[in-house]
């Protein structure tokens, strides 16, 4: 078989391919071969049907047309190992003459394949890097959410009940001064202002004292579950039973010893500062080499295939559904609350698909001109991260991944992370403009994750 490029368009290769009148024989003897195995003719046993036979009973238009269907894929996958072209859609294939045995066959086919950036600049680009402080407001902060945590409720007998404050209550409705069985609640405890309650009662409950008793007018939402109770006002008459508030502990070297293991409180906020510190630096350099590759990718010129994008809005909806499914979700109820459609969804992530896809190419194409490879130790050292993240032997993980063929999209990750690297360690670091607002660019995350094959998946694949 010969096939040659005749011309390309874009993202769109044109191929002529010339098939042997050896293997259009083999072709044609092939399927005789195998529909005299599947034809059924009275006298003949099944398997048996002499091929001169069932050339009478089909013809060979029809038999040209069945071998057609089961090589023509054989020959263009054929054609395109041989072009080293990388297809990313189904291919448009036409021939003006049908195959005749012993003579040669041509046919074309149109294929949409990935594109290669133009790569702009991707070394020593100016980058905004935030240099982030830990202020003492959050320091207190987290001091405060310790004290929270080992708070002790504290009876109240002297004042009236306030927001923050822990009740509990005592409460029944009635309807045109009849009791309502399904409004009801007996020794019933929560804290005030904390939504678990209609407003309504949270609110009367305010400013109430413990063993006060008074009637409270609730109005129930049209949406609310019961709908015996939904769009109604109920006269609540409520006890307040018991009132306790929160007390923190006070801000001393005792509350260091029992919430950590320091001695002094300055101690302990000296180690929640630096905490915060390590989190914040480490988001910023996260910020800084999402905003460098995306630097690099918007330097970048690149035509995309619209079928790329929309198989990349898939794969992500696919994800999202899956993530949904494993949390005990279903996609469809998810649809039905937001009010979208699939449709709408595919429109909405497309931009961000977009940007994946994009973004990843620029990655492959500086790992082609950087000539960045990974070596077997790293490749191997990947996997072993990967079996045991999922608590999975790593001789198996590797196998698997090698017989379902995502051991080379194992191999992509790691080069395009390297690829990466380069790019953020030759970035030069500036102060951005005053006004930036702190988020993380779109990008860089999303191409490198985007190709990570799971510790789940590993398991799975080949299965």
């Amino acid at each position: 078989m010969k096939t040659t490029v005749a011309k390309q368009e874009g993202n769109s290769v044109h191929l002529d391919i010339e098939v042997s009148p050896d293997e259009v024989q083999q072709g044609l003897d092939s399927t005789l071969q195998k529909l005299s195995k599947e034809v059924r003719i009275p006298g003949f046993r099944k398997g048996r049907v002499p091929t001169r036979l069932v050339e009478q009973r089909f013809g060979m238009h029809a038999i040209v047309h069945q071998m057609l269907d089961d090589y023509l894929p054989e020959w263009y996958a054929e054609a395109v190992q041989e072009t080293g072209i990388d297809p990313v859609d189904t291919p448009k294939v036409d021939y003006e003459e049908e195959p005749e045995p012993g003579k040669l066959f041509t046919f074309k086919a149109e294929v949409t394949v990935m594109p290669v950036p133009e790569l702009g600049t991707y070394r020593g680009l100016e980058v905004p890097k935030e240099t982030p402080e830990v202020e003492d407001a959050e320091v207190d902060a987290r001091v405060d959410r310790l004290r929270e945590e080992f708070s002790e409720l504290s009876p109240v007998t002297d004042r009236e009940v306030k927001k923050g404050d822990f009740v509990t209550i005592d409460a029944q409705g009635a309807l045109d001064g009849e009791n309502v069985e399904s409004a009801s609640v007996v020794d019933y405890a929560f804290e005030v202002g904390a939504g678990r309650l209609l407003s309504d009662l949270e609110d009367g409950v305010v400013g109430m004292k413990s063993g006060e008793e008074k009637i409270v007018p609730v109005a129930f939402p049209e949406d609310y579950p019961a709908e015996d109770l939904a769009g109604k006002t109920l006269d609540f008459t409520v006890s307040v039973k018991e009132v306790k508030e929160k007390v923190l502990p006070p801000l001393t070297d005792e509350l260091a010893k029992d919430v950590s293991e320091f001695e002094t409180l300055l101690e302990l906020r000296l180690d929640i500062r630096k905490k915060l510190q390590a989190a914040k630096d480490m988001a910023a350099e996260r910020a800084f080499r999402g905003a460098a590759v995306k630097a690099a990718t918007d330097a970048a010129t690149v035509d995309l295939p619209s079928v790329v994008v929309d198989r990349q809005a898939a794969e992500m909806l696919e994800d999202f559904a899956r993530t949904l499914s494993m949390q005990g979700g279903d996609f469809g109820s998810y649809l039905n609350m937001v009010g979208m459609t699939v449709e709408q969804m595919l429109a909405d992530v497309r931009p961000e698909a977009e940007s994946t896809v994009k973004t990843g190419l620029v990655l492959d194409a500086i790992v082609a001109a950087e000539n960045i490879e990974a070596d077997e130790g790293e490749l191997q050292e990947r996997v072993a991260q990967m079996a045991a993240a999922g608590r999975l032997d790593e001789g198996q993980v590797r196998s698997r991944l090698e017989e379902s063929g995502r051991i080379n999209v194992v191999r992509q990750q790691l080069l395009r992370e390297k690829a990466a690297d380069l790019v953020v360690e030759s970035a030069v670091a500036v102060a951005p403009p005053a006004d930036s607002a702190e988020a993380e660019p779109e990008g860089q995350d999303s191409a490198t994750e985007g190709t990570e094959v799971s510790a789940e998946t590993a398991g799975d694949a080949g299965d």
